[in-house]
């Protein structure tokens, strides 16, 4: 029942019921014979026993809860002896009423989002009843709102109103379905519908989208009148899913699926061997790795197996102990194993580590722990490895130039990034991409002729990405128009194999005889040119060519060859 207090005519409290009690959080013995205007100041209960009139609907706060009270006074033998408040708990009403008003907030804000949809939308009920319509299913299907309202879908597919319907497939699947339609007013309509299940897996509602393919059609030709559209059409690429892919530009299906494993990979621990022809992208498929592995806030400590002199590479990879040659430190030095400690270690070159100390790495893979140069002490590391090679570690193995241990233990998760020339396509999408990118760094205005895109595509890139970031950028930086075309290709360029499906192994060709010694600064200039366009560098033009940096410096310096 409801909660009564009641005072005698000096406003002292004699009722105080058990649902008062309840409602205050007061007990009866905390408020029984104290003045009522220290428990509820704003009663006016001895405003009632003065003026002897009952009051009914009041307003009153007990405490945090909103109430309505009715007041009387109590009157024995003709005499007011005292007051009651018979009080009404408003709390919950005022709650629902809360909730109510957002309900309808909610419910006019989903009305406008529906109504505001470009396409046409309908909404069935569990017996495919269409029960709701949005403004544009007019406009959509030729047809009057009414001509879907309270009809089922199967009657508008017997009556021939629907040539098929989205939604019985939908609900018959219990799947979301995608079909066409034509209407009995010609329309051809593209309409996909999705069914909405309720706590017992019970379909209650399908949602049906519907859009005009006819209209479609009619604006894609309008776009394709559009001036210009045609020229930038050739350069138009789709968007490039990269699911955090970091610089990684793609658009082949083979490349699509290796990001996609490599994402999937980066969720566990298990060691990946990355191989591929040198520039091809594997260093940042192990970027796209570590960033989205659990470790991505560890380090990522990267080595070239390859850059490191045999003799100090032991030590860089495990460390050693003080004392543990001439010249080491004496407090010693830790090891990239232990730099790279609940983190991950890129070895790349992997091909290249001595086979004497493929003994060592095959220990630290498979005990988790290294001992430093030097030192007898194991030390635990947690790291993930991912190993990249531009070999062919099977045929190493083979010829007992790799450890077959090893390589089983680095080949757990093998990703094969293929070259430039057995995805051609990513070409114009490679090349927009860096003409963009040395656009803003320079602060130039470079675009690409059709025709040049034809021509990159020809040839085989045996540089592979790299090579086409370093050629167009010296295009980009070295043409003085606006617009680059095959006419601000380097002479070499196409005298010499670019742009004819032709790669730099056959670059050498003898059109008639010259004096050997010219015939040989010939073939020294374009070598050089050629290499120039794989790499940026002396000493990494000096490793392709097997010949000493200063070499490469003196003869790019006799040939006038700018690197």
């Amino acid at each position: 029942y409801n909660p009564i207090v009641a005072i005698d005519k000096e406003g002292y409290i004699n009722i105080w019921n058990r649902a008062m009690e309840k409602m205050s959080k007061k007990k009866a013995s905390e408020v029984l014979g104290r003045f009522i205007n220290n428990i509820i100041p704003e009663s006016n209960l001895l405003s009632v026993i003065k003026t002897g009139r009952r009051e009914f609907g009041i307003k009153l706060k007990v405490g945090n809860k909103s109430t309505i009270t009715n007041r009387a006074p109590i009157i024995a033998n003709g005499e007011i002896t005292g007051a009651v408040a018979v009080l009404h708990d408003m709390s919950e009403v005022e709650a629902i009423s809360r909730e109510l008003a957002y309900v309808k907030a909610l419910n006019a804000e989903l009305d406008a989002l529906i109504d505001s949809s470009y396409d046409g939308l309908y909404i069935t009920d569990e017996n495919a009843v269409t029960i709701r319509t949005n403004k544009a299913i007019k406009r959509v299907t030729g047809m009057e709102e009414e001509a879907f309202l309270y009809k089922s879908m199967q009657e508008l597919v017997d009556n021939g109103i629907l040539s098929r319907s989205a939604t019985l497939i939908a609900m018959e699947t219990k799947a979301p379905a995608t079909t066409t339609l034509t209407t009995i007013t010609g329309r051809t309509l593209l309409v996909s519908a999705t069914p909405i299940f309720d706590d017992n897996g019970n379909i209650y509602r399908v949602i049906t989208n519907v859009r005009d393919i006819s209209e479609l059609n009619m604006l894609k030709q309008k776009l394709e009148q559009m001036e210009g559209l045609k020229k930038h059409f050739e350069f138009q690429v789709k968007q490039i899913k990269t699911k955090e892919s970091g610089e990684l530009v793609f658009k082949n299906k083979e490349m699509e699926k290796i990001v996609y494993q490599a994402i999937k990979v980066a969720e566990v621990d298990s060691t990946v061997l990355l191989s591929g022809e040198s520039g091809v992208g594997k260093e940042v498929i192990a970027e796209i790795i570590k960033k989205n592995s659990a470790r991505k806030d560890g380090p990522f400590v990267k080595v070239n197996c390859a850059a490191i002199p045999e003799n100090l590479i032991e030590s860089e990879l495990f460390g050693y102990d003080a004392g543990a040659f001439t010249g080491a430190r004496k407090e010693g030095k830790p090891g990239l194993f232990e730099v790279a400690n609940s983190g991950t270690l890129l070895l790349d070159e992997v091909g290249d580590i001595p086979i004497y100390l493929q003994v060592k790495l095959l220990r630290a893979l498979q005990e988790r722990e290294i001992i430093r140069v030097g030192g007898t002490t194991p030390i635990k590391i947690d790291v993930r490895i991912i190993a990249i090679t531009n070999k062919d570690l099977a045929a190493m193995v083979e010829n007992g130039e790799f450890r077959e241990d090893l390589y089983y233990r680095l080949n757990v998760v093998p990703i094969v990034v293929p070259p430039l020339r057995d995805r051609r396509d990513e070409i114009p999408l490679l090349v927009k991409h860096f003409v963009d990118s040395f656009n803003r760094r320079y602060n130039l205005n470079k675009s690409v002729d059709p025709s040049l895109i034809e021509t990159l595509m020809k040839y085989d890139w045996p540089g592979n990405i790299r090579q086409l970031e370093n050629f167009m950028e010296r295009l980009v930086v070295t043409s003085s128009c606006e617009i680059l075309t095959p006419e601000h290709l380097p002479k070499y360029f196409l005298s010499t194999g670019y742009g004819a499906g032709r790669s730099l192994d056959q670059a050498v060709s003898v059109n008639k005889i010259i004096p050997l010694k010219d015939a040989v600064e010939n073939v020294e200039k374009q070598l050089i040119e050629k290499t120039f366009t794989l790499v940026n560098s002396c000493s990494k033009a000096a490793g392709i060519l097997k010949v000493d940096p200063s070499t490469i410096s003196r003869k790019a310096l006799k040939y006038g060859i700018n690197h």
